[in-house]
């Protein structure tokens, strides 16, 4: 196929001192097909050629060549009708715009979204996938959709079994078997876009175990803030539980007072946002125990609030870089791949401390091969941090102690020395520590009736009731 000013240069070249109009082209199809499209060429043929001779052998079907004449004036006239079309602004077919009413179709019908928070931009029949800066995060990717896969493929191999027998192993249920394993791969969607925790806090913390353990005791401590709208964690302070840590790694004991804490910090409109601990300089970020352990604190969360409420869990560590020997603060989530094998019971934690891998009870396909050995960073990602003043705890002359350190004794003197640095201030703004309401609470406030009442006046800032003042002022009068 050529273009316009090909075939009238051709033309006006093969033409320029013809004898007559009479001349001709033949036109023939070459045996050679590409593509299942046949090739033509156009060669030029006088009157007065002389006939050739006859071939050798007969020709064959795909050799076979037809000719037909074909008058030079109608080519002229097709030439002419080619360059006008390919002249006119209302054509389309040379790559001109499309007309008026077709662009504003276009303009009206806009961008076509689909489903998952993928938008598809472009024309004809190819797109380019991009993600809609509109769609919710959570929308571009679906992180339970092959967990529901593997659900499917379990439920029915247990239809197959119930019909078949659990001796029977068809080729079905083989294959069935292979797609229900829990195929390992790092998830891209973070549900919690930041967590900032209180000035005051990390450091009350971090002085303690870097300053004071040199981390050769490791601790644990829960955090408790709150969740924006937009998935941002705040936490505001940090709860430390029961615990006997060695050099090695941590040993949470049963908290009995557990359920009273959070009730405090649900009085003071907080909640569980995580949980942060420290570890000694090691090659892993986070050990298979603790991707265990911040499964198992998850589903806790998940249980006694739901899905929603436990979604924002952060996981945050405190180490130190043995290459630099800087101190490093960081904060992870684990992904709902690990939290739904830790349900099912498939994952479980290695057998020593410090290990950078988890075991699993079946067979799980790693880079699509079988394995029982994870890393743990595929169950991991990364959470920016970053720190505020809280407005109810931050910027305090003085602390009072943080419960169950050792060493660190709370009693009625720490209680005097928390009013006499806060005489200036109003009584409820003295009483902003969570460690002195804590211990309020467990040891002369009734949980039922005097603490609800009394946290709710340190929280807008009104003074509490003058029984609750003489309560707190006499406790702050005994001996240590």
């Amino acid at each position: 196929f050529l273009p316009p000013g090909f075939l009238l240069v051709l033309l006006s070249s093969r033409f320029s001192g013809a004898p007559s109009l009479a001349a001709a082209f033949t036109l023939r199809r070459h045996p050679i097909r590409h593509r299942g499209l046949a090739l033509f060429r156009v060669s030029h043929k006088q009157e007065a050629q002389p006939a050739r001779a006859p071939l050798a052998s007969a020709p064959t079907q795909l050799e076979q060549m037809y000719e037909f004449q074909v008058p030079a004036t109608v080519l002229l006239l097709l030439v002419v009708c080619l360059q006008a079309a390919a002249a006119s602004p209302t054509s389309s077919a040379w790559g001109a715009a499309p007309s008026a009413p077709r662009a504003l179709h276009l303009a009206e019908r806009g961008t076509m979204r689909l489903r998952g928070g993928v938008m598809w931009v472009g024309g004809g029949k190819q797109f380019n996938r991009t993600v809609d800066p509109d769609a919710h995060p959570e929308a571009a990717e679906d992180t339970f959709a092959p967990l529901r896969e593997r659900l499917d493929c379990e439920r029915r191999i247990k239809a197959l079994q119930r019909k078949q027998g659990n001796k029977m192993r068809t080729n079905e249920i083989i294959s069935l078997e292979e797609d229900s394993k829990y195929m390992i791969r790092a998830q891209h969607l973070l549900r919690t876009k930041s967590l900032s925790v209180d000035l005051t806090a990390a450091q009350n913390f971090q002085k303690y175990v870097v300053g004071e353990l040199s981390l050769q005791q490791q601790r644990v401590g829960i955090m408790y803030g709150r969740v924006d709208a937009e998935g941002n964690a705040y936490c505001d302070v940090i709860y430390e539980p029961p615990q006997n840590g060695d050099a090695e790694c941590y040993h949470l004991l049963e908290d009995p007072d557990a359920a009273l804490v959070d009730r405090v910090a649900g009085l003071l409109g907080m909640r569980r946002v995580g949980w942060v601990f420290t570890a000694r300089g090691r090659k892993c970020i986070l050990s298979g125990g603790d991707v265990k352990l911040a499964c198992e604190m998850q589903e806790q969360a998940e249980s006694a609030h739901g899905f929603d409420f436990a979604k924002a869990w952060v996981s945050a560590v405190i180490t130190r870089n043995d290459t630099t020997g800087s101190v490093v603060f960081e904060a992870y989530q684990v992904s709902d791949l690990a939290q739904d094998m830790h349900k099912k019971g498939v994952l479980k934690a290695p057998a020593g401390a410090n290990k950078g891998y988890a075991r699993t009870t079946e067979n799980v396909l790693v880079e699509r091969k079988d394995a029982q050995k994870v890393d743990s960073d595929f169950f991991l990602n990364t959470v920016p941090i970053k720190t505020h003043t809280s407005p109810l705890f931050g910027g305090r002359e003085g602390e009072f102690p943080v419960e169950n350190r050792p060493g660190a004794a709370q009693n009625g003197f720490e209680v005097k020395h928390i009013l006499k640095c806060h005489e200036e201030m109003p009584f409820s703004h003295a009483l902003r520590d969570f460690h002195l309401l804590v211990f309020l609470a467990k040891n002369t406030l009734d949980p039922v009736h005097d603490l609800p009442s009394l946290c709710k006046a340190v929280v807008s800032g009104e003074e509490p009731s003058a029984g609750h003042r003489s309560i707190i002022e006499t406790l702050s009068q005994q001996p240590a």
